[in-house]
């Protein structure tokens, strides 16, 4: 049974995601975030089930989120409602954001822009500017080339557990210069298993076209680091920008 992206991953992106090192990366965004955002207002766009959004809000932010797809803000909702965090979340393209006021700083983590070709980049990073007051931060991150082409592309990633097992894998078109993924989840059903394929794809963006971009958007650069504020190397997976409206 084939569904649209993220649709049946919603269900599992918590534990998914959890997985990996994310409180130190994202108690480094924190830090950047209450450094250079000039009021505390602000929108985590590509949300997905709300994780960075509901750090932010418990930092004493007033931050919204902005997601695209439906089945993740309603995790993201029955989430934050559990929580008693009053956050609005919003279905949205980050392509063409629209809020009824501006904000102090968006944040797109997470390989949000990765999900958006190379010919939509001006577009969005027009969009995030005219969401921002004069001197809003954007703050994102990327999965770099290295981490498409030679660490996702050509292998198998999977998990089997109890009630649900999955099994990843990616193929890279170097014509397009996409990865194009599929993951198929066996979720436990009484005696047998449901099967659900996902199929989703994220673009290679360089440094180059984005540092040009972000330019080209009105957003001066602050810094290009490593997903930690590090030096970055030449096998890094992760690399995060920072910069300013003008």
């Amino acid at each position: 049974m084939s569904k649209l992206p993220y649709e049946v991953l919603s269900n599992y992106y918590q534990k998914l995601i959890l997985d990996s090192n994310y409180d130190r990366w994202t108690d480094y965004l924190l830090t950047v975030v209450k450094e250079k955002a000039p009021i505390i207002t602000g929108v985590d766009v590509g949300c997905g089930t709300g994780i960075f959004t509901r750090k932010l809000k418990r930092a004493g932010f007033k931050v919204s989120g902005v997601d695209i797809s439906q089945e993740m803000l309603s995790v993201a909702e029955s989430i934050s409602r559990k929580e008693r965090l009053n956050i609005d979340y919003i279905k949205g393209d980050m392509k063409n954001i629209t809020l009824f006021d501006k904000v102090g700083f968006i944040s797109v983590v997470n390989d949000g822009l990765n999900y958006i070709a190379k010919k939509d980049l001006l577009k969005t990073f027009k969009s995030f500017n005219k969401c921002l007051v004069k001197g809003g931060l954007l703050v994102f991150d990327i999965s770099t080339e290295h981490k498409l082409k030679n660490v996702l592309a050509g292998n198998m990633y999977g998990d089997n557990s109890e009630d649900l097992s999955y099994i990843w894998l990616s193929e890279f078109i170097e014509s397009e210069n996409r990865l194009d993924i599929e993951i198929s989840f066996f979720e436990k059903n009484g005696e047998t298993y449901s099967r659900y394929d996902e199929r989703q794809s994220q673009f290679v963006h360089t440094h180059k076209d984005l540092i040009e971009v972000i330019a080209s958007a009105g957003f001066e650069l602050v810094s290009v680091t490593n997903a930690f504020g590090e030096q970055i190397k030449e096998d890094e997976e992760r690399i995060l920008f920072v910069a300013i409206k003008k």
